[in-house]
């Protein structure tokens, strides 16, 4: 019980030895002699036991006892050592702390001077001896406060070190008298590192409800300093001890973006190549480039009819990447308004515009750090921001809007676009020096009805995950309703095939089938007309068609195409041209052309 304030013991009992002139000893409730002078200063560390028999008592009843003749006193008669007792007169006080004995103070005379001298003035050294033992007491509660106290900072510093955000505690002046486990790693700082050599500087900057800060650390050399990024909030502290002031609790800003990007773009459960459904020899072709592309940090120029599918396979090459456990942010730049655009791209500060958050914003940008940063619709991004774009793709370097401040950013760009940039450069609408650096690795989409033998794969697939979304048994279809599914045009491309597969997935009745009857009209109507399109001497399918052979139905000798809607002989017309030219960006080029139409008119065309 006294171990932890054992100079204190032993200094009162000198003091208790000093201004008496008689010896002391200091024995505790287990009956160990603690503290003693004179006689018994060499017996400190022994036990009484066989002697302590008024010690016992005292620690019994917690009441002082006065012996002025102890050989005579009733609780000395019991004692074996009576015959040879040299004490002349004892007092014993105990010391008592919260209603526990704690130990006994006893005060011993061995000459008849002695024994005078106290019982002359027995109140005097009664009280006397009291006052020391209360002393004695509270030294006792004093040190058990503080144990509990460091045990309550032990168990603390145990869940601030244990905590995984960075912890600083500031002083009056700024700066850093504690740092925890995670701020230390944080900052790639030593063991045991100099804390007068961290520098904390505020920038001024809020971004998304935090305060931004900068962090200065010693370098690898003696003069060299390295500068870290940190977002947090400060929290002050109530504590009349000037190295304790205020709390910094932050994250780094890769950590805190990272964050950020969990929250923003949640990672998705299914990805890569076994997304992509389809064995067809352009999707193998497409499959074994994003292999190739992936590996790299180069950007890359997805074209392609809407809903082809750029996105998934965007999603493919980041997930096939080293970048595939980084965040992949997409952006829609058709679908944010030019004045908003910026801001979402780019982030923004407080009090950055009229309309800003007064807590600020990370923009996608920062969001996307080390990670991969999806631009779809990129033709629909305004001019002005098509400038800032590219001088990012250069410098790698951002600024928030409001701030003045560099913000490095690792980003992969992968852009998307059903537009024709060329025919959007020639009208002045898109930079041909953008066009040029996003172009780096093109990666073009093939529309739905130029791998038609993928059609049965991806109704399965679409099947079956819409039956278990709406739990029905999947069901498999007919030859004939995939041969009118084949038939079709599909102008919105594999998003429109989902779309028809998920109504067919709601009408079909549980356990039932798909009948040619359950499809669309305008698929029914098209898959009819394909076997008569194929007797009339069609070579690849209902959008495919070569003249009547001689003696069919003319008109004054001159052979007559196949009685179809104007809508449809167009669509004819632009696929053969599709197929003489090909459906690259170039080959489309020729193929308007060739028909007398603009190349934005195709693309229109393509899209009805």
């Amino acid at each position: 019980m006294f171990s932890g304030i054992f100079p204190y013991v032993v200094r009162y009992a000198n003091v208790i030895a000093t201004v008496t002139g008689i010896d002391v000893e200091v024995v505790d409730a287990d009956l160990m002699r603690v503290a003693g002078t004179g006689m018994y200063a060499d017996k400190v560390g022994a036990g009484i036991h066989d002697a302590g028999e008024v010690y016992r008592h005292v620690l019994r009843t917690r009441e002082a006892v006065f012996m002025d003749n102890p050989r005579e006193h009733a609780l000395c008669r019991a004692c074996a050592s009576r015959a040879t007792c040299q004490e002349l007169l004892s007092l014993c006080t105990p010391i008592v702390h919260d209603g526990t004995v704690l130990g006994v103070i006893g005060l011993v005379c061995f000459t008849d001077a002695e024994r005078r001298r106290v019982l002359a003035q027995r109140t005097v050294f009664q009280d006397f001896v009291l006052q020391i033992a209360d002393a004695i007491a509270n030294e006792v509660a004093k040190e058990q406060k503080q144990r509990r106290t460091r045990q309550w900072l032990d168990m603390l510093m145990q869940i601030v070190d244990g905590n995984n955000r960075g912890i600083m505690v500031l002083d009056s002046g700024g700066g850093v008298s504690y740092i925890n486990e995670t701020a230390r790693q944080e900052l790639g700082l030593p063991e045991d590192p100099p804390l007068g050599d961290i520098g904390l500087i505020r920038t001024g900057d809020a971004i998304s409800g935090v305060e931004e800060f900068t962090v200065e650390t010693p370098g690898g050399s003696a003069e060299s300093r390295e500068t870290h990024v940190i977002l947090g909030q400060t929290y002050p502290l109530d504590s009349r001890d000037p190295a304790f002031h205020q709390a910094l609790v932050f994250d780094s800003l890769p950590r805190f973006t990272q964050m950020l990007s969990l929250a923003a773009a949640p990672q998705e459960t299914t990805g890569g190549l076994s997304a992509i459904i389809g064995e067809s020899p352009a999707v193998r072709r497409l499959k074994s480039k994003v292999c190739q592309i992936a590996r790299t940090s180069s950007t890359v120029l997805i074209t392609g009819e809407s809903g082809t599918g750029k996105e998934m396979f965007a999603r493919a090459i980041h997930a096939e990447s080293a970048r595939h456990d980084k965040p992949f942010i997409a952006v829609n730049c058709g679908a944010i308004p030019d004045a908003l655009l910026e801001s979402e791209l780019f982030g923004y500060v407080r009090g950055a515009f009229t309309g800003a958050s007064p807590s600020g914003r990370m923009g996608k940008f920062e969001l996307a750090h080390q990670g991969v940063l999806f631009l779809d619709e990129i033709g629909s991004m305004p001019l002005y921001l098509q400038v800032k774009l590219l001088r990012v793709l250069q410098d790698k370097r951002i600024i928030r809007l409001g701030s003045n401040r560099l913000v490095e950013v690792d980003v992969r760009i992968i852009a998307a676009t059903n537009d024709n940039l060329q025919s959007l450069i020639e009208q002045r609408m898109f930079r041909d020096d953008l066009y040029y650096r996003l172009n780096v690795i093109p990666l073009e989409i093939p529309p739905l009805r130029m791998r038609r033998e993928d059609i049965p794969a991806l109704a399965e697939y679409f099947m079956a995950r819409y039956c278990g979304l709406f739990g029905k048994k999947p069901t498999r279809f007919s030859a004939q309703v995939l041969e009118m599914l084949k038939a079709y045009f599909w102008p919105g491309n594999v998003r429109e095939f989902e779309n028809i597969v998920e109504y067919l997935a709601n009408i079909i009745p549980d356990g039932g089938s798909v009948t040619a009857a359950m499809l669309p009209e305008k698929i029914r109507r098209e898959g009819a007309e394909a076997p008569a399109a194929r007797e009339h001497g069609a070579v690849a399918g209902r959008h495919s068609f070569a003249l009547p052979a001689s003696g069919a139905d003319n008109d004054g000798g001159h052979p007559l195409l196949p009685a179809l809607p104007l809508h449809d002989l167009e669509r004819l017309a632009i696929e053969q041209a599709l197929k003489r030219f090909g459906v690259t960006a170039e080959g489309k080029r020729r193929a308007a052309e060739s028909l007398g139409i603009g190349v934005a008119t195709l693309y229109r065309k393509l899209k009805e």
